[in-house]
């Protein structure tokens, strides 16, 4: 999973990229340039820590996160062709967009538009997307139109009426992710990866003395936002992030205590990209070699799970041997497990769950 990180100067988005991933990027001159931060990091999974104790695994790997980091983006810089198209191109390789929204006031540190306006700043972002994809769907129709002149072409045709379609939308403050696209026309338009199609996060970043007021701040300033299709909303705190990620666990559980957070908004965070993104983790175990986590989405097949980990296994897939975590650390081990008939035997079509366990037999 990638997930990129956008938003105004000044805003703490490098302070969450940095107590994301640990990083120690350059924080309040990094607002102009070409190169973004980019680090992947492992995602907390305490299932893995229980059935390490089951497997007896030699070799523990979990699932990634790959957190992207762009210069912060000002009004008009997509229209004034001032940002670079390298960035742009780092964003549409992600799967979702965090937008870091300001919220918290500091003197020291001025807005880049005079003043802190959590609803002005998500529209300007917004339109600086926009503006990004209507350049490539402005372009594609142009050559679209050209083509269709000399020829009949049903599959260009019908390109041309969905790019269409969201060059409406947009130009109407629609995000392309707002739209009930069916399959078909999404798969029309999945090559362009436009940025407004993407599941957007909005981090509505808060002072210190807010972290328990987050329903409030929500429902002030930007509770409209709840009710987009493909859109979540998180507070968190950077400043506070970034002092517990520099304790150890004991010292951050107390702090945590302290401040009366029952966990650190970071592993929340995870949870809520996931959910965002429809995203379920699976796990297998070769032997007592590797214990691994994947991750697909929600809904896929037996024969999906299977191809997520090698082609090989999708193209001579013959059947998945499947149990839940939970029932597993309950028998304590596999051979109980089938002595108790717990472990299944599920076909190519089984709708792989949260937290299964999957050993695939293949042929090749």
């Amino acid at each position: 999973m990638k997930i990129g990180i956008v938003g105004l100067p000044y805003v703490g988005k490098t302070s969450i990229f940095n107590a994301l991933t640990g990083a120690e990027a350059e924080i309040g001159s990094y607002t102009s340039g070409s190169k973004a931060n980019i680090k992947s990091v492992t995602v907390p999974d305490e299932r893995l820590d229980v059935l390490t104790e089951v497997f007896q695994a030699k070799k523990i790997t979990p699932t990634t996160i790959e957190y992207t980091d762009i210069v912060g983006m000002s009004r008009g810089d997509i229209d004034r062709g001032s940002f670079e198209a390298s960035i742009i191109a780092d964003l549409r390789e992600v799967d979702a967009l965090a937008h870091v929204v300001r919220f918290f006031e500091d003197n020291a540190v001025p807005h880049v538009d005079g003043d802190v306006n959590p609803m002005r700043d998500i529209e300007t972002i917004d339109l600086e997307l926009t503006f990004a994809d209507l350049q490539i769907i402005d372009r594609r129709l142009e050559r679209l139109e050209r083509e269709l002149r000399t020829k009949r072409d049903r599959a260009l045709e019908h390109q041309q009426n969905v790019l269409k379609t969201c060059k409406n939308a947009l130009e109407n403050g629609i995000a392309i992710r707002e739209l009930e696209i069916s399959g078909e026309d999404e798969k029309t338009i999945r090559g362009y990866q436009f940025l407004t199609q993407k599941p957007m996060l909005i981090i509505c970043n808060i002072d210190e003395d807010q972290v328990n007021q987050s329903d409030q701040i929500i429902r002030c300033h930007i509770e409209r936002h709840t009710k987009k299709l493909s859109t979540e909303i998180f507070v968190l705190s950077a400043k506070l992030e970034m002092e517990i990620i520099q304790l150890d666990s004991t010292e951050a559980s107390v702090f945590l205590e302290e401040m009366g957070l029952q966990e650190s908004a970071l592993n929340r965070f995870i949870q809520i990209s996931y959910q965002l993104l429809g995203l379920i983790t699976f796990f297998t175990c070769t032997g007592m070699d590797e214990l691994r986590a994947w991750t697909i989405q929600r809904g896929m097949t037996a024969i999906d799970a299977a191809g997520s980990i090698h082609t090989d296994m999708a193209q001579g897939f013959i059947r998945a041997e499947t149990i839940h975590w939970s029932e597993l650390v309950e028998v304590e081990s596999l051979i109980k497990a089938k002595e108790k008939g717990l472990l299944r035997l599920e076909g190519k079509g089984y709708l792989v769950q949260d937290g299964d366990i999957l050993t695939i037999r293949f042929s090749v």
